[in-house]
């Protein structure tokens, strides 16, 4: 991330993390906010990729903030549609629709580069350009696909 977007997204993100997902918390205790992280590699792993990044939003928002790391991709995607799952999520794109309709997270950075896809027709497919498709009904291969 560049510099001045990093402190960009770290402000946003708390002022968003604030008014739309609040702690309970007693009277002089300071909440601790939870990073969730899908399972893309073993948990040891996760840990050491994401601990930088996670230590140091804490101390640049001067907020404490704790790493998730998760098993299996079952148990991220259960945390992430339970009321008491993480309060930040790290996620591919149908993760965040999902959390989104569950839970009401809201993305708060996107990468730079375009979403890509690839689909498929058969060799004798009338179909030869995407453009081909627009107001058309297509199919996707299984249900967590988008």
């Amino acid at each position: 991330m560049k510099r001045i977007g990093f402190g960009a997204c770290l402000l946003f993100a708390v002022l968003t993390l604030m008014a739309f997902r609040p702690l309970s918390v007693t009277a002089g205790e300071q909440a601790t906010y939870t990073m969730g992280i899908i399972p893309t590699w073993e948990p040891v792993m996760t840990h050491t990729q994401w601990i930088p990044f996670v230590e140091r939003l804490a101390k640049e928002t001067g907020l404490p903030f704790k790493l998730k790391v998760y098993e299996t991709m079952a148990d991220f995607e259960r945390d992430i549609v339970s009321p008491t799952g993480p309060d930040f999520i790290f996620a591919n794109a149908l993760q965040v629709v999902v959390a989104h309709e569950a839970q009401g997270y809201i993305p708060l950075v996107k990468g730079g580069g375009s979403i890509r896809a690839v689909l498929f027709v058969r060799k004798d497919s009338p179909v030869q350009r995407a453009d081909e498709l627009a107001e058309k009904r297509i199919a996707f291969v299984g249900d967590k696909n988008l």
